[in-house]
């Protein structure tokens, strides 16, 4: 009986030290660009420490998160035994956990075992001892495949992990996970339910039923699985995980167009100790304001989750970086900072992104950044378009400048639409709100305008036959307007965005808003009291839209000097006396320089005043004031 004791209380040693992530100042034989540098004083220290005691001293460090002299002890120990495979599980954990370099994890755990191998032959083993270290070290090789979003080879470990009797409370929601990111949604739900069942970490259990409960449609029963998520992490304490189905339940409560308690669960989120050991809840609380408009609150959510997620110096940002430039893309694009808009969308398309913690994939991301770059490439093209240049050189600089956005910006959008259609099964992200989709809704219909409208009617037609939201339908009626207009069918476009307009709610529907203002503005006589109308509330809404669709505000001016008047109709605004305006611009020019003003005839609501060298550079500055915002 004691002898058994003790044996389970080595093989739970073993079990941590296995388990045990590390960091330090000793170079990594696996990892190319790691560079020495360790003080003499405790090289003499732990010179003549063997490896097994280097590895106990690391464990100790380790719960005192003490990562960096944790990793130099077992690099130490690996060192002087280049086969312990206690030190080599450990680097794998170390980078699986603490950094999110999955493929240095993946190369320290196949060596692992290997040596396991090497040293005690191949499985089934007969004592304990080796069957849990052997199984724990299954259980890090099936969670770096799945990080690195080797779904199928996550599974093959998980079979081969019950192929040899081994059981695990982890084992229910991990292998519930892998099935659902292989789309057998009914056999996840049931490995999900027999691990509630068998009694199973309950909260990674629960919070996948309710994942796949969503995910089949059963809103309110995954809503009531998550709460019960929730308490079950709420009573771990400091152990526990709770923003995980917090964050779940806010997808659930997005989905149904619950905006308020949506955010609500986003917040308590983020304010968990485990808030920001992913990156969902800041960023779903992002989306949300970006559709509401609320940009410094879209801002606010991603510095909040970089401040966070700093204390974890270690992390190389393989897992957040993509999608921390797409929401900051996005919020620079609707402030009218084009340049810094083009260069953190391109930047999304370009890192290095794993997926296998969130129900997001790669096609989704690519998507959702391709139609982003595609509209700031056209913004910017269409805010040079509105420029003054200083000579002829420089207008046909500007030209060609135009041209090339154009093209580049077409050929983005062409690129989404094929992942759109290829990849993501058939417009699967149609359905408004797809809770794993990055997809900006509101303004959606710049990607489907080019199908063919028979084509989209049906689509949408038989998304609606199954909707039991009523606030998606507006989203439809944008969709099909849009395509409409550029079809040619401009009384019918017209009139889907008029309802659309006339029924948005306040806040929630704000971009949606925005988007069929200005694609109406686009499609109605210019000079006409309609677009005088349109464009006004479009830019209360947001200033830095009316250039960003190449529109052009209406504006009184005082009349005097017409080669001010000149320079002002050329550039980004349209000039009408005939009529009492919203907005109006006056001028004052003196021997050193030129004044401008733009005010709007409502006092308070917006003042810019500018002074230039000279005309253009006071022209295309006002320009910039007017049409770009910068967040508090």
């Amino acid at each position: 009986m004691i002898s058994q004791f003790i044996r389970n209380l080595l093989a739970v040693l073993a079990f941590l030290l296995c388990m045990a992530p590390a960091h330090a100042d000793v170079h990594d034989p696996f990892d190319p660009f790691d560079v020495p540098d360790q003080s003499q004083d405790e090289e003499v220290l732990d010179k003549d420490k063997s490896p097994e005691e280097l590895l106990l001293e690391a464990t100790v460090l380790l719960q005192d998160e003490r990562l960096l002299d944790a990793r130099t002890k077992i690099l130490k120990a690996l060192d002087k035994d280049p086969k312990s495979i206690e030190a080599h599980s450990l680097m794998a954990g170390y980078y699986l956990v603490h950094v999110g370099h999955y493929r240095l994890a993946l190369k320290y755990i196949k060596r692992a075992l290997d040596i396991f191998t090497e040293k005690n032959g191949s499985p089934p083993y007969k004592e304990y001892r080796y069957q849990a270290q052997h199984s724990h070290l299954l259980y890090l090789l099936s969670q770096i495949r799945l990080n690195l979003d080797d779904y199928e080879g996550s599974l093959k470990v998980l079979d081969e992990f019950t192929g040899w009797g081994y059981t695990a409370p982890w084992y229910s929601g991990t292998r519930a996970w892998v099935l659902m990111k292989l789309g057998n949604l009914d056999e996840a739900i049931r490995v999900a339910r027999l691990g509630i069942l068998v009694g199973d970490e309950a909260g990674r259990s629960l919070n996948m039923l309710g994942i796949l409960l969503s995910m089949k449609g059963d809103r309110q029963g995954a809503l009531k699985v998550f709460r019960d998520a929730i308490a079950e992490e709420l009573s771990l304490g400091k152990l526990g995980q709770p923003a995980t189905p917090l964050n779940n339940s806010g997808e659930v409560y997005k989905e149904t167009f619950q905006e308020d308690k949506a955010e609500s669960s986003w917040i308590r989120a983020t304010s968990m100790p485990d808030g920001c050991e992913h990156v969902l809840p800041s960023l779903n609380l992002a989306l949300l304001y970006i559709e509401e408009m609320n940009l410094n609150g879209a801002r606010g959510a991603m510095d909040n989750f970089e401040s966070c997620i700093a204390q974890y110096p270690l992390r190389n940002g393989e897992e957040h970086r993509a999608l921390v430039d797409l929401i900051r893309g996005r919020v620079a694009l609707h402030t009218g900072h084009l340049d810094e808009a083009i260069d953190r969308l391109g930047k999304a398309l370009e890192y290095r992104q794993w997926f296998g913690k969130i129900g997001t994939d790669k096609e989704d991301l690519e998507a959702a950044a391709l139609v982003s770059l595609s509209q700031a490439l056209g913004a910017k093209a269409n805010a040079l378009g509105s420029t003054l240049p200083r000579s002829i050189a420089e207008r046909l600089y500007l030209l060609k400048q135009r041209v090339q956005l154009s093209i580049k910006s077409w050929w983005m959008m062409r690129r989404a639409r094929q992942v759109l259609i290829e990849k993501l099964n058939d417009l699967e992200d149609l359905y408004v709100r797809n809770t794993d989709s990055l997809l900006e809704y509101p303004t959606l219909g710049a990607v489907l305008s080019a199908l063919p409208a028979t084509l989209l009617e049906k689509r949408i037609s038989a998304a609606e036959n199954k909707e039991e939201r009523p606030d998606s339908i507006l989203y439809y009626q944008t969709f099909l307007a849009e395509n409409y207009l550029q079809n040619g069918q401009t009384a019918s476009g017209l009139g889907l965005l008029n309802d659309v307009t006339n029924k948005t709610r306040p806040k929630y529907d704000t971009l949606l808003r925005l988007h069929a203002l200005l694609i109406a503005s686009q499609n109605v006589s210019a000079s006409s009291d309609e677009y005088i109308a349109l464009v006004d509330q479009a830019f209360t809404l947001s200033r830095p839209s009316i250039r960003n669709y190449g529109l052009r505000l209406p504006v009184n001016f005082v009349a005097g000097d017409d080669e001010i008047i000149d320079a002002l109709g050329k550039g980004p605004f349209q000039l009408d006396n005939r009529r009492d305006l919203q907005y109006s611009i006056d001028y004052e020019r003196s021997p050193v320089d030129v004044s401008l003003h733009f005010f709007s005839s409502t006092p308070g609501v917006i003042d810019i005043k500018v002074r230039a060298a000279d005309l253009i550079e006071a022209v295309n500055k006002l320009s910039e004031e007017v049409y770009s915002v910068d967040l508090k």
